[in-house]
């Protein structure tokens, strides 16, 4: 979200802002400028681990955001009701659990376990935007492995050049 490093990205050489890893990262901030919820998750659910570790402090005031664009589009006098299923699924939330706590932290009220409802003027901000556990986004990256492990996996993926140890 930072216009300076959009900026220097910008000025960087056609050969640089072409490399993959900078063309997703690129892509991320796009989707989050724009406020288009479904493509940045469905971004973030496949940005590499370390790229996720550097998004994750972003993600709260991503869903934030995502659920006060719901709360305007859908919010009556009578209230509409959204699936949770459908918020984890379009938030990458861990899970159900996780997409309750987020919409009570709102002031959106609940239609028994399954259903959010959206009622007009129940929408609410205040404090920071709960963090999550971003285990979907973040930690099942890991996938058993070291952190060791996927970094040096990643940088192959991406082709980056190590310094040989010595022999």
């Amino acid at each position: 979200g930072s216009v300076e490093a959009l900026h220097e990205v910008l000025q960087l050489p056609d050969a640089l802002r072409s490399c993959p890893a900078l063309r997703r990262a690129l892509a991320v901030d796009s989707a989050f400028r724009e406020g288009n919820t479904a493509r940045l998750f469905r971004l973030l659910r496949v940005l590499p681990y370390l790229q996720s570790c550097a998004v994750r402090c972003h993600v709260g005031r991503a869903r934030r955001g995502a659920l006060a664009r719901l709360a305007r589009a859908l919010s009556t006098p009578k209230g509409q009701t959204l699936p949770l299923a459908f918020m984890v699924h379009l938030l990458a939330l861990d899970g159900p659990e996780e997409a309750r706590d987020l919409c009570q932290a709102h002031g959106l009220p609940l239609d028994g376990q399954e259903r959010v409802v959206f009622l007009r003027g129940r929408y609410t901000e205040e404090g920071l935007p709960p963090a999550g556990t971003c285990q979907v986004l973040v930690g099942s990256k890991l996938a058993g492995r070291t952190l060791e492990e996927v970094v040096m996996a990643e940088e192959e993926e991406e082709g980056v050049d190590r310094p040989k140890s010595p022999a």
